[in-house]
């Protein structure tokens, strides 16, 4: 039970360096897969979420396959394969075999296809630049086009508004990313997509009732022995005493029977308390090592009792006062969900409301009312002694009237009854006390069930409007035109004072939190996002850390430098799978990100690759354009935006002829 306005809480003290907090796993969601032989329709619906999320990759081969090999043709699937041809990269990097599928749709759209102007929109956007009145017939263009038209292509052409719009356009897609950013609650939602789904309520189950043969075995033979011998003194007291031998033999049974059932209850509540009282009492709880599930839900227990510290309470007594309880429920914890397909954040939930109740009762001078529960009545053991002393008193008259008939062979039956009827007796105890115990725990057991049930309840119910990933990936897009906004304000930038542009995004050292969709890219709850802007006196590296979950900039730093100031620029693989990008300049240290974790078991199991999840993830962060960029300037320098416009031309109007072919 957590927080309703808080979202996952984690601690990193001293000099602790973690590189992955938490990690979730959604799936099977099926977004960005398909089936083995799946229709054109549903291939181009995943190649159209996988664009919408930033893998365009991805959606180039489904909305290939959709519009080439299943014929899926028409304006719609069109406007998006061109969309996702050009999507995150310049018209360098367009190889001829994908401009070759534009020319297999010829004729394919009429002119007054509801598409048609979002495709001619595209090529005007290709081939115009900066003149006069350009800039305002491109605005009117997109003013015409539907509103999921229009965002698709400011998000997706970003690369193309560069060298040919004004800032019209680029106010446009800045007013929209501030629109959206904050949309459908994200606030309060974004946090629920780093949280994996929970497992389902548990305890450990009540212990069998624990009656072995031999206690059965005991238990016959001195019950036989019993009755023979108690039998024999009472038919051996009857002949002296008649009737009252028949009632004493009836009290002494009735007495017999009250006591072991009032001792019963007194034993098992006694017994109950006093394994209640050794599960209180401190113990020293083992020291966490390594990374597996038993040293996770340590961890979970340390922090959530530091929490959930009462308010008002002293933060050291509350937790040595509570130390036996919390080991006592992190060990029943692990036991009951240590399974290799169950993650420990899958349980935080019932760490949270665990912690929780025991803060509730702590306060409330509550956490030891089991004893006043389980405390024997006074009446339960004034009729178990009173019990006992009616049938040791009927005992005593059956062996007094017994020995006036046959002293002998009445004193020495009276030994043989005592000693079998205080065996029967303590047998009995067991046994009735062992049921007893075994009924107990199962109504605890169902209560703590009910409790812990009622507990994930609330917490799915919390969870319900967990945001899915194309939503996460609009957010993030918004990030991206709200940084950029931000850093052309800081630096006086106009839109046709940048030349170009990249970004790349990576998680936020030294802790956060990711999640993702089966088959889809890691999603961070802390970036680190840096922004180049290609400008003619030199590069402006801005470079910040998102806060995912609250939509906030913070660590903003501004680095600028010389075109001829690039030594290098790489994308290292570390020996653990982690990619690395790097940029050397002439001087100072070289500027390194981490852009990707390294592969887990996770990942290896889930995806179709070893390192799908991490490509995909590549492909999202803008690595690709970013090295485009960054590695023509320092091979060319300045000229770089001169030699690129002019190695465009070519691809340019191969890709405008093919557009325009597109019309029947």
């Amino acid at each position: 039970m957590s927080d309703p306005h808080l979202g996952p809480t984690n601690l990193a003290t001293d000099s602790a360096n973690v590189a992955v907090q938490a990690e979730a796993i959604h799936g099977p969601v099926n977004v960005y897969q398909v089936e083995a032989t799946p229709s054109p329709e549903v291939t181009f619906a995943a190649g159209l979420n996988s664009l919408r999320a930033g893998m365009a990759p991805e959606a180039r081969v489904h909305i290939g396959n959709a519009v080439v090999k299943g014929n899926y043709v028409n304006g719609h699937s069109c406007f998006y394969l061109l969309l996702a041809l050009l999507s995150g990269r310049t018209l360098q990097q367009v190889p001829p075999k994908e401009i070759a599928m534009l020319r297999r749709v010829r004729g394919a759209v009429k002119s007054d296809d509801e598409w048609a102007g979002a495709i001619k929109l595209v090529d005007h956007l290709l081939t115009s630049r900066p003149t006069e009145g350009g800039a305002v017939g491109l605005e009117q263009e997109l003013q015409h086009l539907a509103d999921e038209q229009r965002n698709d292509v400011l998000q997706h052409l970003e690369m193309f508004l560069d060298s040919s719009a004004e800032d019209a356009l680029w106010a446009r897609a800045f007013d929209a990313a501030r629109r959206d950013r904050y949309a459908n609650d994200r606030t309060h939602r974004a946090w629920k997509f780093f949280q994996p789904e929970p497992v389902g309520a548990r305890v450990r189950p009540a212990d069998p009732v624990l009656i072995g043969l031999g206690t059965w075995t005991g238990a016959t033979a001195t019950t036989a022995l019993a009755l023979v011998t108690v039998g024999f003194i009472g038919a051996t007291a009857w002949q002296h005493t008649g009737a009252a031998a028949v009632s004493a033999l009836l009290a002494l049974a009735a007495g017999c029977y009250a006591s072991v059932r009032s001792g019963a209850e007194w034993r098992c509540r006694k017994e109950r308390r006093q394994a209640k009282d050794h599960e209180y009492q401190r113990r020293p709880a083992a020291t966490p090592r390594g990374d597996g599930f038993a040293s996770k839900i340590d961890h979970q227990f340390n922090h959530y009792f530091a929490l959930y510290t009462p308010h008002g309470a002293d933060k050291a007594r509350w937790l040595s006062e509570t130390a036996g309880v919390r080991r006592a429920l992190r060990d029943e914890v692990v036991t009951i969900y240590r399974e290799s397909t169950v993650n420990a954040e899958q349980v935080a939930w019932l760490t949270r409301y665990l912690v929780a109740d025991v803060a509730r009762r702590w306060q409330a001078g509550k956490l030891r009312d089991y004893r006043k529960e389980l405390r024997v009545p006074l009446s339960r053991k004034a009729m178990c002694v009173l019990a006992a002393i009616a049938a040791a008193a009927a005992g005593a008259f059956l062996v007094w009237s017994g020995a006036h008939v046959d002293p002998v062979i009445v004193s020495l039956a009276a030994l043989v009854a005592m000693a079998s009827v205080w065996c029967a007796a303590r047998v009995w105890l067991r046994i009735a006390t062992e049921h007893k115990r075994h009924s107990a725990d199962k109504a605890e057991k169902k209560i703590l069930l009910a409790g812990r049930q009622a507990a994930f309840d609330r917490w799915k119910r919390k969870l319900a409007d967990r945001p899915d990933d194309l939503e996460m990936a609009r957010w993030l897009e918004c990030d991206r035109k709200a940084l950029m906004e931000q850093a052309m304000s800081l630096y006086r930038l106009k839109r046709q004072d940048v030349l170009a542009h990249a970004f790349i995004e990576a998680p936020a050292t030294p802790s956060y939190d990711r999640a993702r969709i089966e088959n889809g890219p890691w999603r961070y709850s802390k970036y680190k996002i840096l922004l180049f802007l290609l400008t003619k006196d030199g590069v402006r590296q801005y470079t910040v850390h998102l806060d995912f979950q609250q939509a906030t900039f913070r660590s903003r730093a501004r680095t600028n430098y010389r075109y001829d100031a690039f030594t290098s620029v790489q994308v290292a693989q570390t020996d653990n799978g982690e990619n690395v990008f790097e940029l050397t300049l002439t001087n100072g240290e070289p500027i390194k990100v981490k852009v990707t974790d390294p592969p887990t078991d996770v990942t290896k199991h889930e995806d179709e690759t070893p390192l799908g999840a991490s490509q995909r993830t590549l492909d999202t962060a803008g690595l690709d354009n970013a090295l485009h960029v960054l590695e023509g300037v320092a091979a060319e320098g300045k000229e770089w935006i001169t030699f690129e416009r002019r190695r465009e031309k070519v691809p340019l109007a191969e890709v405008s002829k093919a557009v325009n072919a597109i019309f029947a």
